[in-house]
Order: C-alpha cells, then structure tokens, then sequence
C-alpha cells in the first residue's frame, strides 16, 4: 500500500481513505471541496489500494460480479492503516466508496481509534455483512451513511 498526504499535516483531523488507481486524479477536488465547506483544518490521506476484492473484504465470499471473488485481506488492510494513526493527539476519520465504505463500516466496528466513519454507498450486500452488524457493535461515535436508491444491489 502506498500513502498520498493532501492538506495540512499538522492538522488535527485525520481522513483516511482507501482509494484505487482511478481515485486519485479526483483527490484534489475532493480536499478542495471539503474546505469550501469547512473552516476547519484537516489532513487527508488516501491509502492506494493494490487488489479491491481482496484486500477490502472482511472475509472470503464468491463473485457477485463477474468471476472474481472476495478475499478477506481487510484485517491486514486494517493493521497497516493503524499505523499511520499512532499521534494520540490527533482525532482520525474514516471513510470510503463502495467496497471501501463497507471497509471503513467494518473497521469501525473493530477499532476505537476512529472518530468517525463515513461509508457513502457501502456495499452492505456483502455476503453475511447485515447479520455482522447485527452481533456486534460499532466502537465510533459518529457514522455517516449515504445509501443510493439507483445501485443495484441497496434494494
């Protein structure tokens, strides 16, 4: 996994985010955008995914689409993200799109070093991911949620 640092690094807000290859030319507008609607300093930090399927899934499922399956790399995924959330003196955030929401829910429910979990369009149709959510507890305060009534599996 690679790290791309954008805003103030010494800001007390932390946004992690997972991204891929195709998120990136789009990182700046974000940040961009989250300062017209913010005062507040911040510092995002897109962690580049490798292998979606894999290392975002909390556990091993078949292919929903296509022919590629799922594999369950998000605990590792998780333990190298806690890594760069080490300063104690800072509040970090997480969130994420599609299968990087339903990674940044999941993380949520297993850590409480975030704050805060924003999870916009979160593939929650994730193989036993409902059922998950129901036997155990989320360990953040705040949580987003943006569902999408126009996604094929939200229904």
């Amino acid at each position: 996994m690679t790290y791309h640092y954008y805003g103030d690094k010494n800001a007390d807000i932390v946004l992690i985010q997972p991204v891929g290859d195709h998120d990136l030319p789009e990182i700046e507008n974000e940040v961009a955008e989250i300062k017209k609607l913010t005062s507040v300093d911040f510092q995002l930090i897109a962690v580049k995914v490798e292998d979606w399927n894999r290392e975002l899934s909390p556990w091993e499922a078949p292919a929903v689409f296509g022919n590629e399956g799922f594999g369950n790399g998000a605990e590792d995924t998780l333990a190298e993200i806690l890594t760069i959330c080490s300063d104690k003196s800072k509040n970090y955030y997480i969130g994420g799109y599609s299968l990087a929401g339903l990674f940044a829910l999941w993380a949520a429910f297993q850590t409480e070093k975030f704050s805060g979990v924003a999870a916009a369009s979160p593939s929650v149709w994730f193989p036993d991911f409902v059922g998950y959510m129901k036997e155990n507890k989320i360990k953040c305060d705040a949580v987003y949620l943006s569902l999408g009534d126009k996604e094929e599996r939200t229904k």
